[in-house]
């Protein structure tokens, strides 16, 4: 039970990055984000697409491993399904793999793909649109990240006690 309980620590503290990744979005990066002509945000929200999502750091390794590795112990520990610790983790991992990891997926990323392929000294029209799509969905996944978060972190206290 060991592995298990290292592996549910890793796969948490992703979780929290995350989370706390999404925090700073709701509470410093949009509201500067409004501030911006629509050539700066074009600018800026392109750099940070292309920061966030580098290869070995970018947040794809880190949410992509808080959504695999939580199936190690629910797959390992099948038979004690109906304990506590099973049943809040696989909730804490529901949540973030379809709350959080498919609606990025299916919802945002193709607003940043779009973003992407602005040019910064001629946006499109509807630009405000996409940034302000992008923002309502934020923050529908950014709640669903915290309580993901949170169920993990019980689980934890939860996590069966033998060797």
């Amino acid at each position: 039970m060991r592995s298990i309980r290292i592996i549910h620590a890793v796969f948490t503290f992703g979780i929290g990055l995350f989370a706390g990744l999404l925090y700073t979005f709701e509470q410093g990066v949009i509201p500067a984000l409004m501030t911006l002509t629509a050539a700066e945000y074009t600018k800026v929200e392109q750099g940070l697409i292309r920061a966030l999502d580098a290869f070995p750091t970018g947040v794809i390794v880190v949410a992509s491993l808080s959504m695999l590795l939580p199936l190690y112990p629910l797959v390992r520990l099948w038979k004690e399904r109906h304990t506590l610790y099973w049943r809040l983790t696989a909730l804490g991992w529901a949540l973030f793999f379809f709350g959080v990891g498919v609606f990025t997926i299916v919802l945002n990323v193709p607003i940043n793909n779009a973003v992407l392929t602005w040019d910064p000294a001629a946006p499109p029209a509807d630009w405000a649109n996409a940034r302000a799509a992008w923002n309502s969905l934020n923050a529908i996944r950014t709640p669903i990240n915290y309580l993901s978060f949170l169920l993990v972190i019980w689980a934890a206290f939860e996590a069966p006690k033998r060797s």
